[in-house]
């Protein structure tokens, strides 16, 4: 199956917000490595909570549906998600791995990666509010390995992520950077530094 496929197949809402184009063409080639890769924001099921995917959600999925696509895509991938909620954790599928972590506090996310090798690929679907992208970002950019990739999803118009890109930039060293949508937008940092100076984003 194709990325879209997993991700429709498990529920997940990712191919329905366009990222499975993006995604496919970032990744199709890697299907095979030993990829390690961290999700920030499992998907939880609990009605009314921040980020719940009740509303969301495609028909039969459960909490940790694009961890399931992402461990069947890189066929020989290490998944690992991240989140705050109790019942967005998996523990008995092969090849994922969860763990109940504040993105935002800075003291769980240094003892949740403490002795942890670096990821290929963090992917920052947790809360959504600009702000708290932003200290995620911040808090999660040192555990990508150089010339890893580290995402920002479902950006909403208006964001200081996008307002204020250089925002961005001053948390990733200045990396690479862009941005892809028109609606639900996403931030692709690629770490790894080139000297450009460009004036707009």
């Amino acid at each position: 199956m194709d990325l879209a496929e997993l991700f429709n197949k498990y529920g997940s809402d990712k191919d329905r917000n366009g990222y499975a184009q993006v995604y496919h063409t970032l990744f199709n080639d890697k299907r095979e490595h030993k990829i390690n890769m961290l999700e920030i924001g499992i998907g939880t099921m609990i009605p009314g909570v921040h980020s719940s995917m009740v509303g969301y959600s495609l028909e039969g999925y459960k909490p940790g549906g694009s961890l399931r696509a992402w461990r069947d895509f890189f066929v020989n991938g290490n998944i690992v998600g991240a989140d705050i909620q109790p019942d967005t954790q998996i523990t008995d599928e092969p090849r994922i791995e969860t763990i109940l972590c504040n993105s935002l506090n800075v003291t769980e996310v240094t003892n949740a990666m403490k002795d942890r090798p670096l990821f290929d690929i963090i992917l920052d679907d947790g809360s959504h509010a600009d702000m708290d992208q932003l200290q995620t970002l911040r808090n999660f950019y040192q555990y990508v390995k150089p010339g890893g990739i580290y995402i920002i999803e479902d950006i909403y118009p208006g964001s200081k992520v996008t307002v204020f890109p250089a925002l961005v930039g001053s948390m990733c060293n200045n990396d690479s950077y862009f941005f892809v949508g028109l609606k639900n937008n996403i931030c692709v940092i690629y770490k790894k530094h080139i000297n450009s100076n460009r004036l707009n984003y």
